[in-house]
């Protein structure tokens, strides 16, 4: 792959530059030093392995895929003014593979409905929200009921809301402060 190489967008604003000191929001690196680079140059971008966590699933019509990924890097936690994260697209044209390595509440699907002790429904938001029939985020009293799924719902009332939040925190290196953060629509 061939990449043309500026240090800052170009003013009219029809191409996008990373300052050599801005390279939070990307997984992208280059292998040359960009204290030596010029306009012109030829440079070789890669992404290093990474393990990320996903907060954030974004429909966007601007991707292919038509959705997108709020990701952070593994111990780098969110705060109330810096909620964007990284914007990744899934499909986009760099050869990534990937693997899950932990998801909360493993056994719910997105979109999945359950009941609680109190017969309230509630809907799972993946990774780990669960909203009423309002969309307020909330957390259902257990034990929970997996409308006919027996074998759903025993897995989940092995665990608790507060044991899968803590353990994905854990495994995450995120503070607990990423449960109440609102995310941005890309």
């Amino acid at each position: 792959m061939k990449i043309s190489f500026w240090l800052a967008a170009d003013p009219d604003g029809k191409s996008y530059g990373i300052g050599p000191g801005d390279w939070s929001h990307t997984l992208q690196r280059f292998r040359e030093d960009l204290d030596t680079l010029v306009k012109g140059d030829t440079a070789h971008v890669f992404v290093p392995q990474t393990e990320v966590y996903i907060l954030e699933i974004s429909k966007n019509e601007f991707k292919a895929s038509g959705k997108g990924w709020t990701v952070w890097r593994t111990a780098e936690s969110p705060t109330p003014d810096s909620v964007g994260g990284m914007f990744f697209d899934p499909s986009s044209e760099w050869n990534l593979d990937g693997h899950l390595v932990y998801r909360p509440f493993a056994m719910l699907h997105d979109g999945e409905e359950v009941a609680d002790a109190n017969g309230k429904r509630w809907t799972f938001s993946a990774p780990f929200w669960f909203t009423d029939d309002k969309g307020q985020r909330g957390s259902p009293t257990w034990p929970l009921t997996v409308p006919g799924d027996h074998e759903k719902t025993k897995s989940l009332n092995d665990t608790s809301n507060e044991g899968e939040k803590a353990r994905w925190a854990d495994r995450a290196r995120a503070r607990p402060e990423v449960f109440g953060l609102e995310y941005p629509d890309w």
